[in-house]
């Protein structure tokens, strides 16, 4: 054991010293050293905190450069696309009134060759026979007017108009006489969808909305009467009476419907007095 001093005592041995006081001279030679190292720094940062903040403050700089010439180079890319969409936009314009000019100049070269002759205009009358059948022409006439829409205060699928329904009360028009039909200036064509999308009723591929104005060009004092007669009638009678959803006919003096948004030729052929010859001599048959 040892005293107070830390002299070992009479019968101590050298092993039981180093032990008990080996510890205590580590932790307070420890203490010492932080002791002179505190009082000799205190007031001055030491050289690596400078270094830090010397680097931390280059960073931040390079930073705020950095966001500089991005804001400036973001800005400038916006503003040179903002330029090209305006010139795309600009000669888009520019190219669909060329387009434009040039169907009207076709059109009054074919009207003008068309009545030169006899035949030309016997083919012009056809042309427009044609025209108002296939939708390819805008056509004026009298008809009736069928206006549809939803039921008041509709609380299920069942009280809206549905693309079906449509369906039925266009290809009733068509029994009836319908020489052109068009929905909410629509105009239909062989080939015209009616169809449900995403919770609207898409024509020609174009979305409407209710109230929906179905207009046909007929004869516009049977088409009426005569449309009730048809499964089509009958349908919107029986949606009209169960859900409260509107079913208006009307007889009109005249009409005009718009000429179909997109045509395509699908099929054609040469009228047999124009066919051209066969080398040896002979003309195309008009079939067997």
């Amino acid at each position: 054991m040892v005293d107070d001093r830390g002299t070992p005592r009479p019968g101590t041995g050298l092993l039981d010293h180093l032990t008990a006081t080996s510890l205590d001279e580590d932790y307070a030679h420890v203490s010492e050293r932080r002791a002179a190292a505190g009082s000799s720094s205190r007031g001055r940062p030491g050289t690596a905190a400078l270094v830090v903040l010397a680097v931390f403050g280059v960073l931040v700089a390079t930073a705020a450069l950095q966001t500089a010439r991005n804001a400036q180079q973001s800005a400038s890319s916006r503003e040179s696309l903002v330029r090209q969409v305006n010139a795309g936009n600009a000669d888009l314009a520019q190219r669909r009134t060329d387009l434009a000019d040039l169907r009207h100049e076709v059109s009054v070269l074919q009207s003008q060759q068309l009545a030169a002759t006899s035949e030309g205009r016997a083919l012009g009358q056809q042309l427009d026979r044609l025209g108002v059948v296939t939708g390819a022409a805008a056509t004026r006439g009298p008809g009736i007017q069928v206006v549809v829409d939803d039921a008041p205060h509709p609380s299920s699928d069942k009280e809206l108009v549905q693309a079906g329904d449509l369906q039925k009360l266009v290809n009733g028009l068509w029994l009836v006489g319908a020489e052109a039909i068009s929905i909410n200036g629509q105009r239909l064509t062989a080939l015209s969808p009616i169809r449900d999308a995403a919770g609207a009723i898409t024509v020609n591929f174009r979305s409407l909305t209710a109230p929906y104005t179905v207009s046909a060009i007929g004869d516009r004092k049977s088409m009426g009467a005569r449309l009730l007669d048809t499964a089509g009638g009958q349908t919107w009678l029986t949606l009209e009476s169960t859900f409260g959803m509107k079913f208006d006919v009307e007889s009109k003096d005249t009409m005009v419907l718009p000429a179909a948004r997109r045509t395509s030729l699908r099929y054609a052929h040469m009228p047999e007095s124009t066919q051209p010859p066969h080398r040896d001599g002979s003309g195309v048959g008009g079939g067997q």
